[in-house]
């Protein structure tokens, strides 16, 4: 009797170290995923950044082998959505997409409420969709040259269509307009919707648009292509050109998206999602899908992504001083 309650002691005493010690060590070592991981997308729901998401995160659950749930969290562009993100627990369950304008919010914005370089830890970048000048049938300028021409001989008559004030599609209009010489008056929208309703309805002249969102458009005559605001044509429309083709090379800007982790992920989930997202974005079907609405598929890792941040970083800060722009 005395030997069996000595062992149902030592039993009970037992349990808790279970609890602790031994219970936690499954809890480290658990097999990541093991459960759904947040993506956090900067933007309201049906942006082009949705569009990009909702098929790769499907590829993503196959290769993961759990979900990638959603979840637009719009606002403060995308400063919001970011800093939920950086504050996340770095545990490889929240991701944040985002474009790589933010490579140059520092010098937008005077506070911020994160830090790109030390706050997050880039997983790969995914995909670009170029950006288009775009008109409105009415304008009587059939290419961007001939437009160029009749901006500088008609200064300030002309309108530009800003979706948002230090948004890709502002800053690439403003870098053409810098190296055209040409002035505009500027119609100030709350996103790309607006802007692009006013240029198809002629209440402005001209936009910026993602190629994707506009393809549509150029196919019914409702839109005018004049250029790309990138270094190559792309496939989804190649008798538009470029901005280089019509002579002016230094107005390029694309929305170049990413994926990233907060900082201090741990590396191995880290080689991990960088693994899943070149699977994932090397299934055929995924990359037709893309494709045919406007993105380029490009996949790298989170070397290549920190360095092409880090350019976009650099090429800024030598062009926005002498914009005297400021968001705050």
């Amino acid at each position: 009797m005395q030997r069996r309650h000595l062992l149902a002691a030592m039993g009970a005493l037992a349990a808790p170290l279970c609890g602790t010690t031994l219970g936690a060590r499954p809890a480290r070592a658990q097999a990541w995923p093991a459960r759904p991981i947040r993506l956090i997308i900067p933007y309201p729901p049906g942006g082009g950044t949705d569009t990009l998401a909702r098929p790769w995160v499907e590829r993503m659950r196959q290769k993961l082998g759990q979900p990638l749930v959603v979840e637009n969290r719009g606002g403060a562009a995308t400063n919001i959505g970011m800093e939920a993100a950086a504050r996340a627990a770095p545990d490889g369950y929240t991701l944040v997409m985002n474009a790589d304008n933010i490579a140059y919010f520092p010098y937008l914005y005077s506070r911020m409420p994160y830090q790109l370089f030390r706050d997050f830890a880039p997983i790969g970048y995914l995909a670009e969709t170029p950006l288009v000048v775009a008109a409105n049938p009415n304008v009587p300028a059939r290419t961007l040259r001939e437009f160029v021409a009749l901006c500088r001989a008609n200064p300030e008559k002309y309108t530009f269509a800003n979706p948002s004030i230090g948004s890709p599609h502002h800053m690439g209009f403003e870098l053409l307009a810098r190296e055209a010489g040409i002035r505009l008056v500027q119609a100030e929208y709350r996103g790309g919707g607006p802007a692009m309703n006013d240029v198809l309805a002629g209440h402005v002249h001209l936009g910026v648009f993602s190629l994707g969102s506009v393809t549509q458009h150029f196919a019914a005559g409702t839109l005018r292509p004049y250029a790309l605001l990138s270094a190559r044509r792309s496939a989804a429309a190649p008798d538009v050109p470029t901005t280089a083709e019509e002579g002016l090379p230094g107005a390029v800007n694309a929305l170049r998206f990413l994926v990233f982790a907060p900082a201090n992920t741990p590396r191995e989930i880290v080689a991990a999602l960088e693994a899943a997202n070149r699977e994932s974005l090397a299934d055929p079907a995924l990359r037709e899908q893309l494709t045919r609405t406007g993105f380029e598929i490009t996949p790298n890792g989170p070397d290549e992504a920190l360095a092409m941040l880090r350019a976009e970083h650099d090429r800024w800060a030598a062009i926005l001083p002498s914009m005297n722009l400021r968001l705050d």
